[in-house]
């Protein structure tokens, strides 16, 4: 399945596609491999743009708690 940029939201969705496939055992040896594969490659790229994220919305975090310090300093 090549695709240029995914959305976060579409390879999630892909990923449950595959894994209700793969559940319902009713796939060849063959197919059933290549969808895990695509199921892992997939799972790793949402796990890499959440870590991102989660980097992201902490150093927003951190931001703001400093900022609120340096305003809580200058009321004192």
């Amino acid at each position: 399945m090549a695709k240029a940029q995914q959305t976060f939201e579409k390879r999630l969705e892909r990923v449950r596609e595959i894994t209700a496939l793969l559940e319902s055992g009713d796939l060849p040896l063959e197919q059933g491999v290549k969808l895990f594969q695509e199921g892992v490659r997939l799972s790793k790229e949402c796990a890499a743009e959440l870590e991102q994220a989660r980097i992201i919305v902490e150093s927003a975090g951190q931001e703001s708690a400093a900022q609120s310090g340096i305003a809580s300093g200058d009321e004192a």
